[in-house]
């Protein structure tokens, strides 16, 4: 099954109690937090209520290796302590539905840093439709997590 990255971009500070149950459902708390979830109805529905204040978009093996492998923790914030192949052959088989974080003990919960120079051109309030950065962005959720990881 496909799997989507889902990062916080801005607060839920003066939203509506919808957007603030979808943001606890999916346990994003901080700014530039980011979770792994399926592509699945209910979850597009939470996303169609939040999609003002996250963006998401299908990520990849070759990026989810690179997140696993810098921004991946086990509990008590250490680091997972793995070699590259095998870091990618488990996101080879996360991706496919073969194998779930859960198997290595890693939480579904990345911090991310802001993006190494900045978002697009009109910023944090316009969706990604139209040049901005929030909202569904398909495949180029790979770019922001590069930039970002």
């Amino acid at each position: 099954m496909e799997k989507l990255a889902v990062i916080k971009i801005r607060s839920g500070i003066g939203k509506s109690s919808a957007i603030k149950e979808g943001l606890r459902v999916l346990g994003l708390k901080k700014l530039y937090s980011c979770v792994l979830i399926d592509n699945s109805l209910q979850n597009k529905g939470i996303l169609n209520k939040i999609d003002s204040v996250v963006t998401y978009g299908e990520i990849d093996a070759k990026t989810l290796s690179k997140l696993l492998a810098k921004r991946g923790r086990i509990s008590n914030k250490k680091r997972i302590s793995a070699d590259e192949q095998s870091v990618n052959a488990f996101s080879e088989s996360f991706l496919k539905g073969e194998k779930k974080l859960t198997d290595l003990g890693i939480k579904n919960l990345f911090g991310l840093h802001p993006p190494i120079k900045g978002f697009e051109r009109k910023g944090k309030k316009t969706p990604f439709a139209l040049k901005g950065v929030f909202g569904y962005r398909g495949s180029e959720i790979n770019g922001l997590l590069e930039k970002m990881i």
